[in-house]
Formats: structure tokens, sequence, C-alpha cells
């Protein structure tokens, strides 16, 4: 018997969110969140793990899961996630 589909969206406030999360639950949060703006806006790997003050594998790894669990369609139509190089993410986006 397949499992039940259950709905993903769900609205949680804001002030809930907070309650639940810790300190540095609520940091991680807002790296993803900004490494995910700096790709969006085209910046280097390196660029974006200099600036957020993370490593390089943290950047790649919110590009990976941005990309897989389709973050583009939540918050905007189209996210470009470039790169100089293409072994990053096993091909060249152009």
């Amino acid at each position: 018997m397949p499992k039940p589909k259950i709905e993903k969206r769900i609205h949680v406030p804001n002030e809930v969110i907070l309650e639940l999360l810790t300190p540095s639950e609520i940091r991680m949060l807002k790296n993803r969140w900004e490494i995910i703006n700096l790709l969006k806006e085209g910046l280097s790997i390196r660029n974006i793990a200099k600036k957020v003050k993370v490593g390089t594998d943290t950047v790649v790894r919110v590009a990976r899961m941005s990309r897989k669990n389709d973050v583009k369609k939540v918050i905007e139509p189209e996210i470009p996630f470039k790169t100089s190089t293409p072994w990053i993410f096993g091909k060249s986006n152009d």
C-alpha cells in the first residue's frame, strides 16, 4: 500500500518559526537565504563564500539543494546558477 500524499506546503507564522528554531538554526537559515540571493545575482561561488563567511562547500550544497528542491519556483521564476567551474555541477550552464 503506497504512502498517503501529504501536502508539503504549510503556512507557519514567522513568530512560531522564531520560537522553534535555535539561534544557530536561525543564523544558518539567514546564511542560506543570503547565498540563494547572491547566486541569483550571479556572484561566483568563491565570492559568495567570502561574503557570507562560509566555506565554498556550503555554497555548493545550498545551490544544489535549491536546484533539487526547486526553490526557484517558490521565490522567483528564474534563478541562474552559473559558475565558471563547470565541474562543480557536472556540466556547464552555457
